[in-house]
């Protein structure tokens, strides 16, 4: 079996499971995993919803990007998804095609272009008065129906991406579309994530798509540059001065994929652009150049020829001036007054090799943006937390439990993809032996872990919303911790983490059996931080955690009280949307519904609600310490 077919077994497997768990369709799974995979790679940008208040106080014409699901199957028509790209003024249409099958079927150019086609055929029905009346208001399908209708003057171009669990046919040899394919006569796109793509984003952590930037064959000349004498073998560095234009269409190519990992969650362009800048690039745009503060970049290798001018860069990154450079590309779309001719900025350029980028890059990042408005969590990706972590995961070895003959440990995946490549890079002898040491149930990645610290910090209606939202609060937290007392985070911190997630784990087992669908993660969330809560009183210091890290999972007593605790949660929620519309999970998100269900937690009449053998069980305070 091929590390393709492999990889594709277990994805169907989880998608299976995942699907079993939300009582929902393998193909409505299948895409939801697959996106969030697109959002943490920069492919995609995350759509939060908005509270009931900034609703009610937005703009009818107000535009807000990000994904979202809309699922339409009509005859002759289709869509699964859409996103607006604000700053670049792209509306993206996604199509899912999922096949339930043991082995990898094969994504044909027929039918490639059928859901081109019936995906043409909905957005250009999209602009029917008469069509989009015709669907049910409460439907997906309407909702992305009037989004097109409301806001096409508002599109410059379209793309369409595929999302899907075959292989993209070898005799397709490219996705480029022709003029018979536009949609409205506007520019068209189509981009195809098959399964051979997602494999290869895995294995390499996300880094499997380089940006590669031929300046001769995009911009017709080189990019004048001044070499900078260092005595540095870890680094090169150039100052550079790059026409407006040309990042421009750098960032409507790439959009904020040019942005350095590690801010780029927490750099999501809105659209609105500085007005200093939009009235220096109207009025005055040969004075951009000492107006602007410039960008700082990065990039992995380089080519120049004997003019000095760089003629090739390997993954530009952009540590600093994203704004910058999203607002050209904005600016120049949105405004045909606007010339971008006399437009230049000025670029600090260092080439990292990608042995030392992970360490230099975040730290050049850091510091070039110490000017601006943008916190020290933005940077926490590949802060020392992280590694630290991953450190202490690889030594230190869990308890040896009943039946078992060995030890083994927990995996901390601090880039997505680490575990995949540590299993399968040596033979078949290594990889066995690396899954006795690692099993797949004792693996923790840096969203997981996020997610049960920031539930266990007291930050339930945080935890239940976006990836990225969630990380940024952990980020916030974490960092304020690690400034005042790095050594905080020793070798009971990480057993502690653990054991927070084994609950997590099984504590999710025991939601299923009480609820379903999209209300299994807010329960979950709640009900942790409840029992936490509730087991920290004048007389105990909380939760036996150390109990938990020695047997690896929650025993009777603990299970059974989790077990009442996830009743009361689903009772109080349910009781709480009683005769609205609004569902457990889009209530669990908001900070007002949070503070009323704390103050009924920490409330007098919950004083009695442990049982008295699980109050037994807890960790008496040591008064004396």
């Amino acid at each position: 079996m091929s590390e393709l077919d492999s990889y594709y077994k277990e994805t169907m497997a989880n998608i299976s499971r995942l699907a079993e768990a939300n009582e929902s369709f393998t193909e409505a799974m299948f895409f939801e995993d697959r996106m969030k995979i697109l959002i943490e790679d920069g492919h995609s940008t995350e759509h939060e919803e908005e509270e009931d208040k900034k609703k009610k106080s937005k703009k009818n014409d107000e535009i807000h990007g990000g994904y979202k699901y809309a699922y339409l199957r009509q005859t002759g028509l289709r869509v699964d998804g859409y996103e607006f790209l604000i700053d670049r003024s792209t509306l993206i249409l996604y199509v899912c095609h999922f096949v339930q099958d043991e082995v990898i079927n094969t994504l044909t150019q027929t039918e490639i272009t059928q859901f081109l086609k019936n995906t043409r055929r909905f957005f250009e029905k999209a602009f029917d008065k008469k069509y989009l009346d015709a669907l049910e208001e409460t439907s997906d399908g309407f909702e992305i129906a009037s989004f097109i209708h409301n806001h096409h003057k508002k599109f410059d171009q379209i793309g369409v991406r595929i999302i899907t669990n075959c292989l993209l046919s070898k005799r397709i040899k490219d996705t480029i579309l022709g003029e018979d394919d536009k949609f409205k006569e506007k520019p068209t796109t189509l981009d195809i994530w098959d399964i051979q793509r997602f494999f290869d984003n895995e294995m390499t952590g996300g880094d499997s798509e380089s940006i590669e930037i031929d300046f001769k064959s995009e911009f017709n000349s080189g990019l004048p540059a001044l070499p900078v004498s260092l005595e540095s073998s870890d680094y090169k560095s150039f100052l550079c001065v790059m026409p407006g234009n040309y990042l421009a269409k750098l960032y409507s190519k790439f959009g904020s994929r040019l942005l350095e990992a590690n801010v780029r969650s927490f750099l999501q362009f809105k659209g609105i652009v500085n007005r200093g800048m939009r009235n220096t690039l109207r009025d005055e745009p040969h004075m951009f150049f000492a107006y602007n503060n410039g960008i700082t970049a990065t990039a992995e290798d380089f080519k120049v020829n004997d003019n000095n001018e760089i003629t090739y860069l390997k993954n530009l990154q952009i540590v600093n001036g994203g704004q910058t450079t999203a607002a050209l590309c904005i600016t120049n779309s949105r405004n045909s007054e606007v010339s971008l001719d006399n437009v230049f900025v000025q670029v600090k350029l260092s080439i990292v090799d990608t042995k030392t980028s992970e360490e230099i890059v975040p730290n050049i990042a850091k510091y070039a943006n110490t000017q601006n408005k943008i916190s020290n969590s933005d940077f926490f990706s590949n802060h020392p937390f992280h590694r630290k972590m991953e450190n202490k995961s690889r030594k230190i070895s869990v308890p040896i439990v009943s039946g078992q003959i060995r030890s083994s440990k927990w995996f901390y995946e601090r880039s997505r993809g680490s575990y995949e490549n540590e299993k399968k890079k040596g033979s078949k002898a290594d990889e066995k032996a690396f899954l006795l040491e690692y099993p797949a149930l004792q693996k923790m990645d840096k969203l997981s872990l996020a997610k049960t610290a920031v539930i266990f910090d007291g930050g339930p209606h945080h935890a239940v919303k976006g990836q990225q939202a969630m990380f940024k609060h952990f980020a916030s937290n974490i960092q304020t911790r690690w400034e005042k007392n790095s050594f905080e985070f020793d070798d009971e911190f990480f057993k502690e983490i653990i054991s927070k997630q084994i609950m997590f784990r099984d504590g999710r087992i025991l939601v299923m059996k009480e609820v379903t669908g999209n209300s299994i993660q807010p329960v979950l969330a709640y009900s942790l931080f409840m029992l936490n809560v509730l087991s920290t009183n004048p007389l105990s210091s909380g939760i036996d955690f150390k109990k938990i890290w020695k047997n690896q999972c929650l025993d009777d007593l603990l299970s059974s009280e989790f077990d009442r605790t996830v009743i009361f949660v689903q009772d109080y929620f349910e009781n709480y949307i009683s005769g609205t519309e609004k569902t457990i999970l889009s209530v669990s998100k908001n900070a007002g519904f949070f503070e009323g269900f704390k103050a009924k937690v920490e409330s007098q009449s919950m004083k009695g609600f442990l049982s008295d053998d699980y109050r037994k069980s807890l960790v008496t305070r040591d008064f004396f310490a």
